[in-house]
């Protein structure tokens, strides 16, 4: 396949931009081992990158402030400046962000609002957000979107625990705002993308996410497996023989209603009536208790889910991320226990099951970079709404 010069620039750009995105700061000469160009190649992508104000160049601070023989070595970061305007919708908070380039943007200056019940008062909601952080323009809203979306044509097509989102109505509505190019990523690929940035790894891993839902996303090959509608990894709405719960998919047995915060709690409630009811009270008594009788049922019916993913994809490493990981020191242990006897894999080989903080911000900014584009000072793109 021919590459035009374009593509090969962009290419390498973006190599760059990965190894800043997981390493904060390095010299061009840890850039051009870490992404394998030459030293003359890495310098004028970062020539480039400089005047394009995505990166910026310093001297290295002298030990004891004493000034060193020689030239100092200058170490390469991406720009703080804020760029984007982050919006992540949860079921019972939305926070709205203005995001740099430069890791970690979780440390983001950032509002937080209760998460409201229509997309007219959540745009009100993001007008008076976007003032209050001095956020007048921005190059793109970056918007972590709940349920399944239709990439093609910008709907959320199901939305079991936020329902008011579904349709064209939000994504639309956000781009009338006028403020940038509207990115839109689904929630758990976003928190996908935020780990591999983050471990600069390009190991192959299915991402759980245990928390107001249960969502899963998978990285194979270095890259985010998708489609035109974002279902890959949706193991939330996988069906539990023996349960009759019924999801805010429509569906009865959904997972989802056995491991989420709803589910956990219905449980919890279930197996000790008169107890405290909210979920501190769940997390007191299972820092107590620890995995008692219900919770184990949860943890199981997670790891016989995970392990059908596993069988299909064949990926042996499991990243975990929300609420049930946090419950307990146990329970990430006791999950990957029952991948490992549920699973194929098991039979011959490891699941490995691991904890990880939730880096959607990071994710949200990866997108943004790859569907974006990194241009020229000046230039402009013909950008349309990006899903």
């Amino acid at each position: 396949m021919y590459l035009r010069p374009t593509d090969v620039r962009e290419a390498n750009i973006r190599r760059v931009f990965r190894v800043l995105l997981a390493r904060t700061r390095c010299s061009r000469a840890e850039l051009a081992r870490s992404t394998g160009l030459s030293s003359v190649t890495a310098g004028r992508v970062v020539e480039e990158m400089i005047e394009a104000g995505l990166v910026t160049e310093a001297a290295a601070a002298a030990a004891g402030g004493v000034p060193a023989m020689g030239r100092p070595p200058r170490f390469i970061a991406l720009a703080s400046r804020p760029r984007f305007l982050g919006v992540e919708i949860g079921v019972r908070e939305t926070r709205i962000a203005a995001l740099p380039l430069a890791p970690p943007p979780e440390d983001a200056a950032m509002r937080t609002v209760a998460t409201p019940d229509s997309v007219p008062a959540f745009l009100a909601e993001l007008r008076r957000a976007r003032l209050a952080l001095g956020l007048r323009d921005s190059e793109a809203i970056l918007v972590s979107v709940p349920g399944v979306v239709d990439q093609a044509t910008g709907t959320v097509l199901v939305s079991p625990n936020l329902h008011w989102t579904e349709g064209q109505g939000l994504l639309k509505g956000i781009g009338a705002l006028g403020v940038g190019t509207v990115i839109a990523v689904q929630e758990v690929q976003a928190l996908a993308l935020g780990h591999q940035a983050a471990e600069g790894t390009s190991e192959d891993f299915l991402l759980l996410d245990l928390a107001e839902g249960v969502g899963g996303a998978v990285v194979l090959q270095g890259r985010l497996l998708g489609g035109t509608v974002a279902l890959a990894g949706e193991l939330g709405h996988t069906p539990v023989m023996s349960n009759d719960r019924r999801c805010g998919c429509g569906a009865i047995g959904c997972l989802e209603t056995l491991a989420s915060r709803r589910g956990l709690l219905r449980s919890f409630r279930e197996a000790h009536p008169g107890r405290r009811l909210d979920w501190d009270g769940l997390r007191h008594q299972v820092t107590r208790a620890g995995i008692e009788p219900w919770l184990d049922r949860a943890i199981d019916a997670v790891g016989a889910g995970v392990a059908g993913a596993i069988n299909l994809l064949g990926v042996g490493r499991v990243v975990v991320t929300g609420d049930l990981p946090s419950l307990h020191p146990d329970v990430i242990g006791r999950l990957e226990t029952s991948i490992q006897e549920h699973s194929l894999l098991g039979r011959f080989g490891r699941v490995r099951c691991v904890a990880a903080p939730r880096r959607r911000w990071l994710g949200l900014v990866v997108a943004a970079s790859e569907r974006l584009g990194l241009a020229r000072p000046g230039e402009r793109r013909a950008l349309h709404l990006a899903i």
